[in-house]
């Protein structure tokens, strides 16, 4: 089965999560405290989220997200709606029975075979994706049994794709084999209340304070550069959706959607107001960033450290950490000394 972490992802936090955890509690002992909340603005793999579920002091958690992908993601693993485990079972050995050669070509094989996947990969990939609408237009399935499906795909996909980890483009001149093999995720249990958006962060942020929540602790990791996630991850927001939109380029991406403004040149500002709404209702802000300048211009960092360190002290008492990490690079970029920042504001909320 596959685990939340299983997944290839640009800046995920995985090897982070230990040292976000020290950082907090030097800050704000949260094993002194019952029934906390946790907003995780900007969620990507969402393991952040799944490391504090696991802490009994946290009960409460908002999970965000704006790609499809990840929002299914969130819903198949996070989600504590019921589902039939037996079902899903049986949905698993039928997929992994397919037999290629008598599927008809599809959506996906005609444009991803021999390309991000092998072509019989491809073939098995959309024939499945075609069966779960099918599955639950005629409510063969419930929603959750649904994106629990439908999120094992998107792992079982990425699992075997022609990639070096996102899909801005394949590797080229390569004897694709036949590695697909549909395996079901492991879902988490969890006590705690959860709740999962698929919304623009800074949408949410306002439309939390306009309602008055109360948030401990607010975790933001926005992206860092210009390299935007709706387009590192086209396929899987694809395959999430099933819209089966005209595709263009070598990379074969459908025309953009959801471009997040911390990729252009107001990052500065949306950072700000992002800030600014957060301040009014999170006791603690933990936002992490990386030092990846000078490398080259689709991956140097929108912002620097003196204007993350400027907005958060204009709300609240700013510390920052410094840890090595290995940076994300597709081969072309040499990154030296690359260090994640960790900064923790108080903010002035008691």
């Amino acid at each position: 089965m596959f685990h939340l972490s299983s997944r290839r992802y640009t800046g995920a936090k995985t090897k982070l999560l230990n040292n976000i955890d020290l950082v907090i509690l030097k800050h704000f002992d949260y094993t002194k405290h019952k029934g906390l909340s946790f907003f995780d603005v900007f969620a990507g793999t969402g393991v952040v989220s799944e490391f504090f579920t696991k802490k009994p002091e946290f009960r409460h958690f908002i999970i965000n997200d704006f790609l499809y992908a990840n929002y299914v993601i969130y819903q198949g693993f996070f989600s504590q709606k019921s589902f039939s485990y037996k079902k899903l079972q049986a949905y698993c050995k039928e997929y992994q029975s397919l037999n290629p050669k008598q599927i008809k070509e599809n959506y996906y094989s005609k444009h991803f075979g021999d390309k991000f996947f092998s072509h019989n990969d491809s073939k098995l990939i959309g024939e499945i994706r075609e069966n779960l609408d099918l599955l639950l237009g005629k409510k063969h399935i419930n929603q959750k049994e649904f994106t629990l499906l439908l999120a094992s795909l998107l792992y079982s996909a990425d699992r075997v794709a022609n990639t070096v980890g996102h899909y801005d483009a394949y590797r080229k001149n390569i004897i694709l084999q036949d590695r697909f093999k549909f395996t079901l995720i492991e879902p988490l249990k969890s006590k705690a209340e959860i709740e999962i958006f698929r919304e623009d962060s800074n949408a949410l942020a306002k439309r939390l304070r306009e309602e008055q929540r109360n948030i401990d602790i607010a975790f933001i990791d926005p992206p860092y550069n210009s390299r935007q996630y709706s387009r590192f991850y086209h396929l899987l927001e694809n395959l999430s959706q099933n819209k089966k939109p005209k595709l263009y380029g070598v990379a074969l991406k459908p025309e953009p959607e959801n471009l997040s403004r911390y990729c252009k040149i107001e990052a500065k500002e949306a950072f700000r107001d992002l800030i600014e709404n957060l301040s009014k209702i999170a006791k603690i802000l933990v936002v992490t960033y990386n030092n990846t300048y000078g490398a080259n211009a689709r991956s140097n960092a929108r912002l620097n450290d003196k204007e993350i360190k400027n907005i958060l002290e204009s709300i609240g008492k700013t510390s920052l950490y410094e840890f090595k990490f290995k940076a994300f690079s597709s081969g072309k970029t040499d990154f030296k000394n690359h260090k994640e920042r960790i900064f923790i504001c108080q903010t002035l909320i008691k």
